[in-house]
């Protein structure tokens, strides 16, 4: 695997394309990009574990319902 760094937000990025690393990951499982709106969730919300159990792909919408409703903000 290349090199890779930590972003401002603690996501490991790949040096040379600034790419974030769980969602090549899950674009490289899958066989296909991300779609328009789609994000990767960390299921146990720590953004180190990038493996491939913990990663689902998953709508914007339905990734932002799921975090509000996990602090009551919903």
């Amino acid at each position: 695997m290349a090199d890779w760094h930590k972003d401002k937000k603690g996501y490991p990025r790949f040096n040379d394309s600034n790419k974030l690393v769980h969602r090549w990951k899950v674009e490289k499982r899958d066989g296909r990009n991300l779609g328009n709106g789609e994000v990767v969730h960390h299921r146990n919300e720590n953004k180190g574990d990038y493996s491939n159990r913990n990663l689902q792909r998953t709508s914007r919408s339905s990734h932002s319902r799921h975090h509000a409703k996990k602090r009551g903000w919903w």
